[in-house]
C-alpha cells in the first residue's frame, strides 16, 4: 500500500517536470491505461499552474542576473558582453508570432519541458487568459497519446479490426 503511493507520488512529481518520463515511469510501475494517464495528466497540469504561477519572480530573477553579467561586462572592458539573439531565441521568438499560444502549448509538454513552456507562455502571452487552459488542455491529450502509445492501446484495437 505504502509503495503504490510512493509510486504514485513520483509519478505525478516527474509530470510536473517532464511528462514523457512520467508516462514511462508509469507503465514501468506496471500501472495500467487509465491510472498512467490520470496520475500523468494530473502531474503535468499541476507544473502548469505552478511554474505559471513562479514564472513573475523567476523571470525577474534571470532579468537581475542578465544585468549583473552585463555590468560587470561593462566594467571589465576585456570582457564580450552576454549574446540577446542565440538561436534558441529566435526559435522561441520566430514560434511566437509565427503559431502564437498554440503553437507554444502544443511544444511544452514535449518538445519543451513544462515548466519551460509555462515560463514562456507566461512571459509571451501573460494577459490572455486562454494561456492556462490551452497549456493544460495540451497537456491533457499530449498525455492521452503518450500513454497510449506506451500501455499499446493503439495495438489492441488495431487487433479487433477486422
Amino acid at each position: 500500500m505504502l509503495q503504490e503511493i510512493g509510486q504514485v507520488i513520483s509519478v505525478i512529481a516527474a509530470g510536473t517536470l517532464k511528462m514523457l518520463v512520467s508516462a514511462g515511469m508509469g507503465v514501468g510501475f506496471g500501472m495500467g491505461f487509465l491510472q498512467t494517464f490520470l496520475f500523468t495528466s494530473i502531474g503535468g497540469c499541476l507544473g502548469v499552474v505552478l511554474f505559471y504561477s513562479l514564472s513573475g519572480s523567476l523571470i525577474e530573477r534571470a532579468r537581475v542576473k542578465w544585468l549583473r553579467k552585463r555590468a560587470a561586462a561593462i566594467a571589465d572592458s576585456t570582457r564580450k558582453f552576454p549574446t540577446i539573439f542565440n538561436k534558441r531565441n529566435r526559435w522561441l521568438v520566430n514560434v511566437k508570432h509565427k503559431g502564437g499560444l498554440r503553437a507554444l502549448a502544443a511544444l511544452t509538454p514535449l518538445v519543451l519541458t513544462i515548466p519551460l513552456g509555462s515560463i514562456l507562455a507566461a512571459r509571451f502571452f501573460r494577459h490572455d487568459r486562454r494561456t492556462i487552459p490551452a497549456l493544460m488542455l495540451s497537456v491533457v491529450l499530449q498525455a492521452l497519446c503518450v500513454t497510449a502509445l506506451l500501455t499499446g492501446v493503439f495495438s489492441s484495437v488495431a487487433t479487433l479490426a477486422p
